[in-house]
């Protein structure tokens, strides 16, 4: 899962776009114009956030596209992608010029976007990284059982982290009491009782400041799933 902002004037396209990288777990910020895809940016750089890619449109109703990648490039070498209707060898070399990484020219099938999506992030994902999983404002890294919002540390317990990376692990299927019972048996060999489930799931969404089940999400009767 990774965060991908996305510069593209056409709202529909746009649409279309955030809901294909949706479908892959991605967590998509959108604008429509250069002065809105400027605001968010500080904005993320202000609450110590980061972008894993960026897909921009070049030609703007406000702006350009190639102006906003040589923003990126002051202080970030997060990868860019430009999407574009005009491939001449002239906007190209622009665009490299800018410090963009590739390009894809339109009109494009999203399933197409999709793999090439996936291609930059696993290329550019390594090291610790490729395990960490980020949604929303909230990042995972089990290599280092550390667990981020909005870049700053949320401190667990074990209980409280186990039961997170479980959900996590599990991302997009339903976990039920069950399956987290088996995953929470203490180093004592004890079973954790239901009651204990129910206890550090609250205590889970206390830290995550998760109150409308944004990432930790009930499911009656079943369980619950991480994510949408």
């Amino acid at each position: 899962m990774a965060n991908i902002f996305l510069l593209e004037d056409d709202r529909i396209l746009s649409r279309g776009i955030s809901i294909a990288l949706e479908k892959d777990a991605h967590t998509v910020t959108t604008a429509c114009g250069f002065l809105e895809a400027l605001q968010k940016y500080e904005n993320q750089r202000y609450e110590n956030q980061k972008y894993d890619l960026f897909l921009l449109d070049i030609n703007l109703p406000d702006g350009s596209g190639l102006d906003f990648c040589r923003k990126i490039r002051e202080d970030s070498d997060t990868p860019v992608l430009f999407l574009t209707a005009s491939d001449t060898e002239e906007e190209m070399l622009d665009g490299y010029s800018a410090g963009c990484d590739d390009y894809i020219s339109k009109p494009f099938p999203l399933e197409v976007l999709r793999k090439k999506v996936q291609a930059v992030l696993k290329r550019t994902i390594s090291g610790s990284d490729s395990t960490r999983i980020r949604y929303k404002d909230l990042e995972v890294d089990p290599d280092k059982c550390l667990v981020l919002m909005k870049g700053k540390e949320v401190h667990l317990t074990s209980t409280e982290y186990r039961l997170l990376n479980c959900l996590v692990e599990n991302r997009g299927r339903v976990v039920t009491r069950g399956m987290i019972l088996e995953n929470l048996w203490d180093k004592d060999g004890n079973f954790v009782d239901d009651n204990t489930v129910r206890v550090n799931i609250k205590r889970l969404r206390q830290k995550l400041n998760d109150d409308r089940q944004e990432y930790i999400i009930t499911v009656f009767g079943m369980g619950y799933t991480f994510g949408e």
